[in-house]
């Protein structure tokens, strides 16, 4: 009973100690969009908006689950005292993203032309903005390999428990970012008085100076940690696991987790490349139903970002912790944890999103004025409900996955993305530019009650 208190104290505090990084970060990161915003404009936030829509599914995908894979390999290893498996499974994981962090990088900059047509919407749009688009694309595509190579880092130091490291590279990476992008953006705009899109191009680049910051804390603490792994693995007797074994632990792990974060993406995908088309189509003016889709994909989302930290600080912080659960067939401690995790993620994020929601009015006006008050009230209000969904999905995926369950993961998420699908037409019919919003919340619910039922 000692051991399992012990044990859940850890997960509890180890979960606990990634939220409160990660909050450090959205922190950061909420309050850096109001000085931006003021200078670039609402309208113009569509070529940074839809720029990290796409750079954000496509760093899922060229990850591709690896860092969570990872994580869970080398905590399975290190229980078992297997350095020299632990060396081989940093090496192959590494040399994996490096490998798909470039080949993303390449093809986001050779498909920026049509993706930066689809993120426009409709047919509307001058040769200058596309042309702007593109180039937030490109510029962005540079920070899809150093993120990829930031992560191999942050996936062994999460199988090794190293939380505090872990949220540490997090915040430094965004208080540099944040910092550049203020910074040069206003050497750039009131000192050279350079046009606005230059201003964005800058904030967007900000991305990779971040990355690169961070890699280079990351590498400085990894000289002495890993270099004492190395050293077990040198006096270990035993072989390491079979190269050909571990691909196939690796590949169980990616493509569920793959296929399962696009899915679990759906909204940002349908609402990227399909809002501003359909709300044309309902009558909306292009300007505003970009102005909207900026309002719900980063006013909103900075705003809602707050209480998701909690989720994803339980997400990463449950893997090592419910693989040596499994590797040692510790039911009860397992069962234990789970219970606890859910329960304090439930606790703190359903007060904090009805919080939000009862007042999103206030909240928003507080944070982004009166301008766009109207649309951003009601925006948020939905946002804030959606929130818990998007709180608790990344806890029940980092579970589902950690057990096992893939075939159960991939059909709740599907099941998902087609409710997202069906859903997005008639309530954006019926309910206006929040239906895209509602339509995400049924996505959500869907795979919540499939999987707690489960």
């Amino acid at each position: 009973m000692k051991e399992t208190n012990t044990i859940k104290k850890s997960f509890i505090a180890s979960s606990l100690t990634t939220s409160a990084g990660i909050f450090i970060t959205k922190l950061i990161g909420l309050f850096y969009i109001v000085p931006f915003k003021a200078i670039v404009g609402q309208q113009d936030m569509i070529y940074y908006s839809a720029a990290f829509d796409y750079y954000t599914i496509l760093l899922q995908i060229c990850s591709a689950g690896i860092p969570f894979a990872l994580a869970a390999l080398v905590a399975k290893y290190l229980s078992k005292n297997d350095y020299k498996t632990v060396v081989l499974v940093r090496i192959l994981a590494t040399s994996l993203l490096m490998l798909s962090g470039f080949v993303m990088a390449v093809l986001f900059i050779g498909f920026s032309g049509p993706l930066a047509a689809r993120a426009l919407g409709g047919t509307s749009y001058s040769a200058n903005e596309l042309a702007a688009m593109q180039n937030s694309f490109v510029i962005l595509a540079m920070a899809l390999f150093l993120v990829s190579v930031l992560y191999s880092y942050r996936g062994y130091y999460q199988g090794a428990k190293e939380m505090q490291q872990y949220s540490l590279s997090q915040v430094i990476e965004q208080f540099v970012r944040v910092g550049f992008l203020l910074g040069a953006g206003w050497f750039v705009v009131y000192i050279l008085h350079l046009p606005k899109i230059v201003y964005i191009y800058t904030a967007v680049g900000g991305t990779g100076v971040g990355a690169m910051v961070a890699l280079l804390q990351f590498m400085n603490f990894d000289r002495k940690h890993f270099r004492d792994v190395q050293e077990k693995a040198k006096l270990q007797s035993t072989n390491s696991v079979a190269i050909k074994e571990l691909i196939h632990e690796f590949v169980m792990y990616v493509i569920p987790f793959l296929l399962s974060s696009i899915l679990a993406n759906s909204q940002v995908l349908v609402n990227t490349n399909f809002f501003v088309s359909v709300m044309e189509g309902l009558g909306m003016q292009h300007s505003q139903a970009t102005m909207l889709l900026s309002i719900i994909q980063t006013n909103c989302d900075k705003l809602t970002s707050i209480p998701q930290v909690i989720g994803n600080g339980f997400a990463a912080g449950a893997v090592p912790f419910i693989t040596v659960s499994l590797v040692h067939a510790d039911w009860k401690g397992l069962r234990k944890s789970l219970e606890d995790c859910l329960g304090t993620v439930f606790y703190i994020v359903i007060p904090v999103c009805v919080s939000m929601a009862a007042l999103s009015g206030p909240i928003y006006y507080i944070m982004y004025g009166a301008k766009e008050l109207e649309y951003g009230q009601v925006a948020l209000f939905w946002s804030s409900i959606l929130a818990f969904g998007t709180t608790v999905t990344p806890v029940l995926l980092s579970i589902l996955l950690s057990l096992k369950m893939r075939r159960h993961t991939l059909i709740y998420f599907s099941i998902g993305f087609l409710v997202k699908v069906v859903t997005f037409y008639p309530c954006c019919y019926l309910f206006g530019y929040s239906g895209a919003i509602i339509s995400s919340i049924l996505c959500e619910i869907t795979f919540i009650a499939l999987s707690i039922y489960k």
